[in-house]
């Protein structure tokens, strides 16, 4: 018995790092390392079979995402990584979360975290006077939940104190 018991922890941590290399192996850039490690150490609310708990983001991760630009304002090297997550791992819907990070003295550093935004595989991300702008996709009028094909345009707006997520203006 414990010898099977050992095995299946084995292979759980085996799992768990092929999924978390599977996640992190989409980031490329500066700021990939970094990246990586914020979501190996960062802790957040999960729902488990064990009820209300924290987890890793990387354990509860499903895919990310990172891209690099500089603010209109502020010729500082900035990242933006989205990360899709799933909050109910008892269920099947996914989140996604957007991490910013500015690079200083040649480490990169988070800004900020957006835990709940929205526009899934984001694309044409634009860093601008202080907001990043990304398009992602979302429900279109005649789709079901597990297919959508609609486009939204979405904002991070960047400051000192954090980062929040908005509706960006056309």
């Amino acid at each position: 018995m414990r010898r099977i018991l050992f095995g299946f922890a084995a292979m759980t941590g085996f799992v768990t790092a092929a999924a978390a290399q599977d996640v992190t192996g989409n980031l490329k850039g500066p700021a990939a390392e970094s990246v990586t490690r914020y979501l190996k150490q960062t802790r957040i609310p999960c729902y488990t079979q064990k009820g209300e708990e924290t987890c890793r983001i990387i354990d509860t991760a499903s895919d990310a995402s990172l891209f690099h630009g500089s603010f209109k304002n502020d010729p500082t090297p900035h990242a933006v990584a989205f990360v899709s997550y799933q909050y109910d791992q008892t269920g099947n819907a996914m989140n996604q979360m957007a991490i910013v990070f500015r690079e200083a003295g040649g480490r990169w550093m988070p800004v900020g975290r957006v835990d709940e935004t929205v526009g899934m595989e984001p694309r044409q991300v634009q860093f601008g006077q202080g907001v990043i702008t990304y398009t992602g996709t979302v429900l279109g009028p005649n789709d079901s939940r597990a297919s959508p094909t609609g486009r939204g345009r979405f904002s991070l707006k960047v400051t000192d104190r954090g980062v929040t997520f908005g509706k960006a203006g056309r």
